[in-house]
């Protein structure tokens, strides 16, 4: 345990929580080390936790099974918006090899449909949307379920065509917001330098956005007499 090496990136814990470990930092007195690490979905309010390694590294009993606390989710990329951000707050982000394949851009282990709350479940298709686009694209182009499966495939789809046809529509005076922000990647920061606007206006933009796009979510579900979300694990 002592040895081993915490990288940059995303980790999912025993409990299926998952989490963005942003960087190590070591104790000058004692030499103890310290994660650093945020939820994910990123907060809108930045919120940064710490564990000390042993505890980061340790295991825990499972139904009677023994597992790793946090596992490391190597396939699942962090987007350049979510880069960007943890360099306007200070933080490096994770140190990527050029991938010259694009096959590679498909792989990830997100979880699809899986949010706990229509809020969440709004802001992680944001966010995601242009990685999503990309290996549907990819899946279409090579005729075949390109690193994902076929059920998550179809949910991938769904979302897609949802987001576009809301923004066509009931959501058409934030198609530029969005396309600006999670297209083509800007940063709040940058987002909010480039339409000459305070970060606090453009933080109450994307509120206003994601509680919209929750809301028609949640209708369709209503509608639909179904459910979208991940059910909660039962005591």
């Amino acid at each position: 345990m002592a040895g081993r090496r915490i990288c940059a990136g995303y980790y999912r814990r025993y409990d299926g929580k998952v989490v963005y470990v942003i960087s190590t930092a070591t104790d000058a007195d004692t030499g103890e080390e310290t994660v650093i690490w945020t939820s994910y979905p990123f907060a809108d309010v930045p919120r940064y936790c710490t564990s000390s390694k042993k505890s980061f590294c340790a295991f825990v009993k499972v139904d009677g099974e023994r597992k790793a606390k946090y596992k490391r989710q190597i396939n699942m990329k962090i987007s350049a918006a979510a880069i960007e951000r943890l360099e306007d707050e200070g933080f490096r982000g994770p140190v990527r090899k050029n991938q010259t394949r694009q096959m590679d851009e498909a792989y990830d282990s997100r979880d699809y449909q899986q949010s706990l709350t229509y809020h969440a479940y709004a802001k992680e298709l944001c966010e995601n949307c242009s990685f999503d686009r990309n290996k549907y694209r990819l899946c279409v182009k090579e005729k075949r379920f390109a690193a994902i499966t076929r059920s998550d495939f179809a949910k991938l789809k769904e979302d897609l065509q949802f987001l576009d046809n809301a923004l066509k529509t009931v959501l058409l005076e934030y198609q530029d917001y969005f396309r600006e922000r999670f297209v083509e990647g800007l940063s709040i920061r940058k987002y909010a330098v480039a339409h000459q606007l305070n970060r606090g206006s453009v933080d109450y933009l994307q509120k206003k956005f994601f509680s919209a796009l929750a809301r028609l979510l949640k209708d369709r579900d209503e509608t639909e007499d179904r459910c979208r979300l991940r059910k909660p694990a039962q005591n």
